[in-house]
């Protein structure tokens, strides 16, 4: 390395020096001489040397920052990320990118699969919670409608027991006098039950009625007269193809209550 001049500054003062030590005659050190040189050597070699060194620093860091941040075209790709205003890429920086994007995306992919599976939790609860209280309802309805059949049913049952019995003289009305003779026993039959049909149960009542008139009534003449009279209303189905609806109707009135007539007259007793 060359060796530098003393400063200017230096130079100077000791010029300086120089003239006044010839102008007033006096003789100039020449140690003190030889200390101003060495102290303008140092200044020169350390200033050097700092500047160098900043030099060296400078390029050292550019060097690096552009090595490991790949600048190309104003667009840099590094620690920082992509620089989005830049103008140029590269494959390197794309793969960067794409692998935080991709980073990215699978964290608010979980975040919303979090969130998806919270809200399905509080669902299923909310179903769960739902489902208990109606099936609580259910059953405190079904309490309710039970204990309004078992009232029901008691008070149904308590009117039964309250309520008379029927006797067979309220079922049908009673026979006219021109239908039946009560002193003599002497019935006039309809004319579709006056056929060979109905003979023998004609008969059987007819003796009953007058046992009744002549003796006085009795549960087993009351008993047959009924049971003859139901037995005939069985078999009557040939007078409704024979002599139609109308007379059909009559003639079961009649026999209805010819049924009872035992019974009316045990009640007269």
């Amino acid at each position: 390395m060359r060796r530098s001049r003393l400063p200017c500054g230096l130079q100077n003062d000791c010029r300086h020096a120089a003239q006044r030590q010839s102008k007033h005659s006096k003789p100039v050190d020449r140690q003190l001489g030889r200390r101003f040189a060495m102290a303008g050597l140092l200044l020169t070699i350390l200033s050097t040397c700092v500047v160098s060194s900043n030099a060296q620093f400078v390029n050292r860091r550019v060097a690096r920052w552009s090595v490991g941040n790949r600048v190309y075209g104003g667009a840099w790709y590094g620690a920082g990320g992509f620089n989005p205003y830049g103008g140029g890429q590269t494959a390197y920086g794309n793969s960067v990118r794409a692998q935080a994007e991709l980073t990215m995306a699978r964290g608010r992919a979980a975040q919303s699969q979090s969130i998806a599976n919270e809200n399905n939790e509080k669902a299923r609860k909310q179903y769960i919670e739902n489902k208990a209280r109606y099936e609580e309802l259910r059953r405190e309805q079904r309490e309710i409608i039970e204990a309004r059949k078992a009232k029901e049913r008691e008070a149904q049952h308590q009117r039964a027991i309250n309520r008379k019995p029927k006797k067979p003289t309220d079922l049908y009305p009673r026979l006219a006098v021109d239908q039946l003779d009560r002193t003599t026993g002497e019935i006039n039959w309809p004319g579709c039950l006056n056929g060979k049909d109905f003979d023998d149960d004609r008969q059987r009542i007819e003796s009953s009625v007058q046992f009744i008139a002549q003796h006085g009534p009795d549960q087993r003449s009351a008993g047959i007269i009924d049971a003859t009279a139901k037995q005939m209303k069985k078999n009557m189905s040939s007078v409704m193809k024979q002599f139609g609806f109308e007379a059909y109707s009559d003639a079961r009135k009649f026999v209805s209550s010819l049924s009872v007539e035992g019974y009316y007259a045990m009640e007269e007793l």
